[in-house]
């Protein structure tokens, strides 16, 4: 009887953690300037911003996550490195523009 609770356990406990939950960082993600940033699944990733003085921009890339920081690598070779935070449904991250000017962005999630 042990036999069969301990292989039970097991099966559960591997059940449990085999199971990987969706990132909340997949989607899109936008606000009401025109900035928007789209995380893919597959850690890849498409961005619109306007810089400090309203030019737009756009990238592509890939993304890494690590706890609370995120890094955009484009591929253009830029990498941006942000502390990244949801709360609620509004998303609060750091981008930089492509001449070095930081943009202190908060984007709502505006589809899965």
């Amino acid at each position: 009887m042990k036999k069969y609770a301990l292989l039970a356990t097991l099966c559960f406990l591997v059940l449990c953690f085999s199971c990987s939950q969706p990132s909340p960082l997949y989607g899109t993600w936008a606000d009401n300037k025109g900035d928007q940033i789209t995380m893919l699944s597959d850690f890849t990733y498409t961005a619109k911003f306007h810089d400090a003085v309203g030019e737009e921009f756009e990238t592509t890339g890939s993304y890494n996550v690590l706890l609370n920081a995120i890094a955009f690598t484009s591929k253009t070779g830029q990498t941006v490195v942000s502390e990244w935070d949801i709360r609620g449904n509004m998303l609060y991250l750091n981008w930089t523009d492509p001449v070095g000017r930081p943009l202190q962005l908060t984007l709502y999630k505006t589809k899965n």
